[in-house]
Order: C-alpha cells, then sequence, then structure tokens
C-alpha cells in the first residue's frame, strides 16, 4: 500500500485554501479539480482528504470553540475575565444566536459534507481495492468523529449522507439518537476494517488509523450506555472495542512510564520518593514540539504552524488556555498567552489528595512569567493566572527563579517549548490530542466495573497502569475505593479528571453520567470555602458565574443554532429555548 498525505507542501498549501467547505458550497471551485469531477489519482485524492481535515483545525472546531471556551464550565475550570462574558457556552449565559454554537455546527458539518463528497467522487476504478477502501475508509472515519461530536453537543442532529446540491438540500428534520448512532458505529467499522495500525510502515502520522477507529467506537459506546438514552447493554460493547486496542498482538499502543526512585533518610531529611523519569512530561512535550508519540498518542489534530506558508491552520492550543506569558508586550516572537481559562481548585485539591506530584506539575505547575520578565509562582488558586500548564508554550529555563525576584532591569531566563523559534502571539502549533492510550485503559475499567457491578482485577489493573505512570500508589491502598461499584466508580470518575483534564472530554463526561449540575455546585462550594476567597473581590466572585447560571432543564446540549433554524425547514427550535 502506498504512503499518503506525503505531497508537496505547495499542493497541500492549495488543498487547504480551495477546500474550505463554506467557500466550497458558495462559489465555484477555483481549483483545476470541479465538484463534477471524479477523483482519479493519488494527488486528487489526497488533496480532497486534506480538504476533509481542514475544518476540524480552525477555531470552530478543535482549535478553539469546542476544545476550550465551550469545553470551560465544569469542575475542571472555568473563564476567568470577570468584565465580559465571552465565552458563554462555558458561562451557560449562551443563546441560539451565538457564533461558537453556529460555528461549531458549521465546522462539522463542512468536514461532514467534504466527506460525502468525496465518497461519492472517488474514482473506484482508478485504485487498487485496498488503497481505495483505505481512502473511503478515512472519509468515514472522519465523517463519524463529526457526527459523534455534534450528537455530544446538540444530541438529535440532521443525518445527511450526501453532498449538499442545493439550498433544498438542508431541508432534514433531526434524526433520533438511534438513527444516528448506527450510522455512526457503522462508519467507524469500516474505517476498523480498512484503515492501517499505526505501525504500519505506510501510515502516516496525524492521519485516522485502525486502532483510533475502535477507541472512538468504544467513547460512542459509552455516551450511548450514559445519558441521554441511558441504554447499559453497550457497556459490554465499549469494553470489547477497548480490549481491541489493549490485547492487539502488536502492542501498537500503551504508556510512556515513568520511573521512581525511594532515596533513604538522612539525619537533616525524610525518607522521600523522586522521579527520575517523567512519561507524563515527555508525552506531552511531544504535542507541544510535534514529535508524534503515536504510541501513547492513538489519534491527535495537527496544528503545527504552517499560517506563514499559506495554510490556514487555527490552532489557539496553549494560547488561550496556557501559562500566562506577558513580556513582549504580545508582539510575535514571543510565547505569549493570554490565559482566559483558570483551572479549578478541586483539580488541585484531588492531585494534594492522592500525593500526585508527576501529573499536578505539569497540569497545574501555578506559575506565570510577567510583563517585565519575572518568572514567578502563583501563590492562589483563586488567582486570575492560575491556569493549565498541560499544553504549556515556555517555562523557566531555572525553575528556582520561580522563587525569587529579579533586580530592576534583569530579565529572567525561559525556555520556548513550541517547535516554532518564532511564535505567533495568537496561533500555536500545539496539537491536540483527541484520543489516547490512557483513556482506553480508563474507559476499559469503566465498562468493566459496570458490566460485573464491581470492579475486578483487570479493571484495578487498568486503573493501575495509569496511576503506575503517574507515580502513585495502586488504588487497593486507597480504604475503601474497590470495596463496590460506586466506589470505584467515583474513584474513576476523579482519575478522569486527574489524567484527562484540558483535553476536552470533562464536559461530556460529566454529561454522560449526569454530574454536570452536581460538579458545578461542588466547584463553588469549594471557592466559597477556600481560605483565600472574599465574597468582596470581583475576580472570586466571576469564578461561580458556570455554577449559578447552569439550569439542567436546558444546558445538558445547545440549543440549535438560528440561522440553521431559521433556513432548515424540518428543524424546529428545542422547546427549552
Amino acid at each position: 500500500m502506498k504512503n499518503i498525505l506525503k505531497l508537496p507542501l505547495s499542493i497541500l498549501t492549495m488543498a487547504l485554501l480551495f477546500s474550505s467547505c463554506e467557500d466550497f458550497l458558495t462559489e465555484e471551485p477555483q481549483s483545476t479539480l470541479g465538484v463534477d469531477d471524479f477523483y482519479s489519482s493519488e494527488i486528487e485524492a489526497e488533496i480532497a482528504i486534506a480538504g476533509i481535515y481542514s475544518p476540524l483545525a480552525s477555531d470552530k472546531v478543535y482549535g478553539q470553540n469546542m476544545t476550550v471556551s465551550m469545553e470551560s464550565g465544569t469542575d475542571e475550570g472555568y473563564y476567568n475575565r470577570r468584565y465580559n462574558e465571552n465565552w458563554t457556552v462555558g458561562l451557560y449565559r449562551h443563546t441560539p444566536a451565538d457564533n461558537d454554537i453556529k460555528d461549531l455546527w458549521s465546522g462539522l458539518y463542512s468536514s461532514i459534507n467534504l466527506s460525502n463528497l468525496f465518497i461519492e467522487k472517488l474514482n473506484k476504478d482508478a485504485f487498487e481495492l485496498a488503497l481505495y477502501n483505505q481512502y473511503i475508509a478515512e472519509a468515514r472515519f472522519l465523517r463519524a468523529l463529526s457526527y459523534a461530536l455534534l450528537v455530544d453537543w446538540f444530541e438529535e442532529v440532521p443525518l445527511s449522507l450526501k453532498s449538499t446540491q442545493d439550498q433544498s438540500s438542508n431541508h432534514l428534520a433531526p434524526a433520533s439518537l438511534e438513527t444516528l448512532y448506527e450510522q455512526i458505529i457503522a462508519d467507524f467499522i469500516f474505517a476498523s476494517e480498512h484503515l492501517p495500525k499505526a505501525n504500519d510502515p505506510n501510515y502516516v502520522v496525524g492521519r485516522a488509523n485502525k486502532m483510533a477507529a475502535h477507541g472512538l467506537m468504544a467513547r460512542v459506546y459509552l455516551k450511548m450506555a450514559g445519558y441521554p438514552l441511558n441504554d447499559t447493554s453497550k457497556y459490554p460493547l465499549a469494553k470489547e472495542q477497548c480490549e481491541v486496542i489493549i490485547n492487539d498482538p502488536d502492542q501498537v499502543h500503551g504508556l510512556n512510564q515513568s520511573t521512581t526512585e525511594l532515596v533513604a533518610a538522612t539525619e537533616t531529611t525524610e525518607e522521600k520518593r523522586v522521579v527520575t523519569v517523567d512519561g507524563y512530561r515527555k508525552h506531552f512535550l511531544s504535542y507541544i514540539e510535534n514529535e508524534y508519540d503515536v504510541k501513547e498518542s492513538i489519534f491527535e489534530i495537527s496544528f503545527s504552524y504552517l499560517r506563514e506558508l499559506g495554510i490556514d491552520t487555527h490552532g489557539r492550543i496553549g494560547g488561550i488556555n496556557g501559562l500566562a506569558f506577558g513580556y513582549g508586550g504580545g508582539d510575535d516572537g514571543y510565547p505569549g498567552a493570554y490565559a482566559m481559562f483558570n483551572a479549578s481548585p478541586i483539580l488541585n485539591d484531588l492531585y494534594v489528595a492522592n500525593n500526585d506530584s508527576i501529573r499536578k506539575q505539569w497540569n497545574v505547575p501555578a506559575m506565570q512569567y510577567t510583563n517585565n520578565g519575572d518568572a514567578r509562582m502563583v501563590t492562589s488558586t483563586l488567582a486570575a493566572n492560575y491556569c493549565p500548564g498541560k499544553f504549556r508554550r515556555w517555562e523557566p529555563s531555572d525553575y528556582n527563579d520561580l522563587f525569587l525576584t529579579p533586580e530592576d532591569g534583569v530579565i529572567e531566563a525561559y525556555t520556548l517549548l513550541e517547535a516554532n523559534p518564532t511564535p505567533n502571539k495568537n496561533f500555536t502549533g500545539v496539537n491536540f490530542p483527541v484520543l489516547r492510550y490512557a483513556d482506553v485503559l480508563l474507559m476499559f475499567a469503566e465498562a468493566e466495573n459496570e458490566i460485573n457491578n464491581g470492579p475486578t482485577a483487570l479493571a484495578i489493573d487498568a486503573l493501575d497502569q495509569v496511576r503506575a505512570r503517574a507515580g502513585v500508589s495502586p488504588i487497593a491502598e486507597k480504604v475503601g475505593a474497590t470495596a463496590n461499584k460506586t466506589n470505584f466508580f467515583n474513584e474513576l470518575v476523579d482519575e478522569r479528571l486527574r489524567e484527562l483534564c484540558f483535553e476536552g472530554l470533562r464536559k461530556h463526561d460529566l454529561i454522560r453520567w449526569n454530574l454536570l449540575g452536581e460538579k458545578l455546585n461542588q466547584l463553588n462550594e469549594t471557592i466559597k470555602g477556600s481560605a483565600d476567597y472574599s465574597s468582596a473581590n470581583e475576580n472570586h466572585n466571576a469564578f461561580l458565574r458556570s455554577g449559578e447560571f447552569f439550569d439542567p432543564a436546558k444546558h445538558m446540549s445547545l440549543p440549535y443554532p438560528l440561522q440553521e433554524v431559521q433556513l432548515n425547514n424540518n428543524l424546529d427550535q428545542k422547546s427549552e429555548w
């Protein structure tokens, strides 16, 4: 089988410039590949496939809206600008007219429409059957992913398996959840049968692959087992999909292991365990440095910084949800971070209670780089710059500087982590994980616990693999944690937050578990119970907004975008909106 997506940059640039779906639907394409043509060569197929990925790598979807601003407003974290309500979805102040809602809808349907067009137009006679099926499988994978995300956010949505020909094609009523999931699963199954594994010599990193299809199927089955369908018969199916990855004879995927060493006590120090190899840090550096770690990263969205070369990618990962960096006045050339997303004090508490230093140090390191060039600690979990560090663009060259105040005019050194020597103030090249092996282990443990009405040795082992990599003791050492189904489930709820925070999963985990309202209440109680909290501090009060505005009757899914309701004669707005 031949390599795919190894094209000259000029061709890929052309692909992403002319295959935006909004332009595609309203203008005559300006390339030689018209919509009436069939894709009859690998170059033509590659250009079309690149176009399907393009909407996903935009502000509308993985670049910002879906993964950061709309994902905010959970026990993971929240919008920290007290003087506006720009992140309306995360604050539960949105309406059907909100641009973020419209953009997410249009971005995902853009990818779906381009997938449908590709499936229709790929010339089967021009390719060997295996390569033809692989191309179709990739398009169906991306279509399934896009529909799964739409259902997560909107629940029932229109289902179209044909490309849009004119406005009349858009008059579709929402399909039932059962119908939507049937199609999503069918697409993922086809993808799992015809895509290569990540160890295939012809596999190109950053592309869909066989195990990604299995893992995302498992995620869909767990969603079906929870709110709103609550079809618990799907737990065994979720487990089966995870087992395909875990028990793969090739062992393509696994965790980057950490190692620790016990340092004996001395006359002046206590016995302590120190980290000698930090596999968690190593793995997340791979996203920041664009070094594809296909062992643990089963599928990710690539945001390699190519805007200057004409490719319109819009990744803001590590910028709006990164560690604050003010030096340089917001100019290009510095790893600036607007840092609009605050990490929750609940997350800090979970790490401290778990003796979880590896993940705490990486995910919530409590540090910032000031306008004056001072790397310093953030001393309160309620400070405006208590921000996530998971996708950091920088770190101090000397961590001791965090505890020192430099003399006037002295600029403390920092290390640029991002794989771009001249970083842009707005857009980053940091890739975003869609599915990691750690998630597969935790999904398996959850399904196993549900199926057996309590944790089995297999479920405990899967959870402990994740904990061991974090340098944390086995779960059985925590009193009562494995005593019954409920206790073990509660541990999984916390473990998914500790391991997968800021990866765009928490809100939908809480929704499928029907715990979003409960966790928001807990968040506000934790904020108000903090020794640092002051009712006179407007920043502190602003952090309470998500919990105060959340309404379970309205906010378990999004309203349909206003313009879609106006254009689609068969799409009625949800009754609560």
